[in-house]
């Protein structure tokens, strides 16, 4: 088979990881791969069998004099006057642009069976894209409009009559949602969990960790952002210490709310017991020697830390949230799912490093690469079906 994945950057976001791993998985089991970046250079190399774009359609648009000035036009006058509009006059000469990219890669390449639209940046910059072989996976439901005909008219340029394949069950029904609200409905749907690479991590977990953390420690995993709530985790991590929990806190990741939380560890007197190590190319040794992974998350599209913790054989305790949270802790380990308070979370860990869960290898199964890899080429077989959406 011949497939394409599109997506804006491929930095190190959950997305892009996403992205990569499904292209490293899909050109191992012998299909061509092209992997289309719509912004930048990708900051990880994929397997060598994937073949890589990097077009900037956005920026190529805008070159010469017609593409500066439908560009000028847009920013300066159709956004001011029609709000949050921009992606509409953007997506409509990038999507053409996209169409004359596949085409001279079908010309170049063979015609392919599958391209994949990935992320809500890609959605914006190619919402005109109609072709019958392509699908929108939805991590979140991001960039909501207004209920109201204006937001209406926005949302259908996003979603009217599109296929979507969304990363988890509740990531769905909070679609269908919101395109219910909105009098959208979508021409198809289906729930492909997210490939984690489950050899590929337990082989990096066998690297010695640097620094070594003394003594029995819990791990939390994520970008250091508002979503992922890691004042609660710090609250009800102090909360667990004054309880008799004698574990230090091991936090990998970096974002905005890093000084905020590094002041904040400062006043609850944690600062002799708390870990910040900043984002990590390799964060698995870590994670596979914690007693358990600690996730205070608002919302997951899916929560693939969640995976890689269970496939490392290290417990998970996390807040509960929309998303895919409650799709991948399933049986013992929802004992371990948490109200989104501190002392609910504090007992959440100090369950977890008093009563061990061992980890069934059927709850990472259910992820492994050659079963995703072959849902997403089921799409290419049912390319006539549909699924229901509730419209009004």
């Amino acid at each position: 088979m011949r497939l394409l994945i599109t997506l804006r950057r491929l930095g190190t976001g959950g997305i892009e990881q996403a992205s990569l791993t499904l292209a490293n998985a899909m050109a191992a089991a012998g299909h061509e791969v092209h992997l289309l970046v719509l912004k930048g250079q990708p900051t990880h190399t994929p397997h060598p069998d994937v073949i890589v774009h990097c077009r900037d359609l956005d920026r190529e648009q805008r070159s010469g004099l017609a593409g500066m000035g439908w560009h000028l036009l847009n920013r300066l006058v159709l956004t001011p006057i029609l709000p949050h509009s921009r992606f509409v006059w953007q997506g409509w000469r990038c999507s053409r642009a996209f169409d004359a990219f596949v085409a001279d890669t079908e010309r170049r390449y063979g015609p392919l069976d599958l391209i994949l639209l990935r992320g809500q940046g890609a959605f914006e910059m190619l919402w005109r894209v109609q072709d019958p072989r392509a699908w929108r996976v939805v991590e979140a439901v991001t960039g909501r409009f207004s209920r109201n005909a204006w937001g209406r008219w926005l949302t259908r340029r996003l979603f009217q009559g599109k296929r979507v394949v969304c990363v988890s069950e509740g990531v769905r029904t909070s679609l269908h949602a919101y395109l219910t609200e909105q009098r959208v409905t979508l021409d198809a749907t289906r729930v492909i969990y997210n490939a984690v690479p489950i050899a590929e991590l337990r082989h990096k977990a066998q690297e010695a960790p640097s620094p070594v953390i003394p003594g029995p420690f819990l791990v939390h995993v994520a970008r250091l952002v508002p979503v992922k709530q890691q004042t609660l985790l710090l609250e009800a991590f102090a909360l667990a210490r004054r309880q008799g929990l004698t574990h230090r806190l091991v936090i990998i990741g970096d974002g905005s709310q890093r000084p905020k939380l590094e002041a904040l560890t400062q006043r609850l007197g944690l600062e002799e017991v708390v870990h910040f190590l900043g984002q990590q190319a390799n964060p698995y040794p870590w994670v596979a020697r914690a007693d358990a992974l600690v996730l205070s998350s608002r919302f997951e599209g899916l929560g693939i830390v969640l995976i890689e913790a269970l496939a490392l054989g290290t417990p998970c305790v996390a807040t509960q949230a929309s998303g895919g949270i409650a799709e991948v802790l399933i049986d013992e380990q929802r004992d371990l799912v948490t109200e989104p308070t501190a002392a609910a979370l504090a007992e959440g860990m100090l369950k977890a490093v008093t009563s061990p869960i061992t980890i069934r290898p059927a709850w990472v199964e259910r992820f492994a690469e050659p079963r995703i890899v072959g849902e997403f080429l089921d799409l290419i077989e049912h390319r006539s079906e549909s699924a229901d959406v509730p419209s009004s």
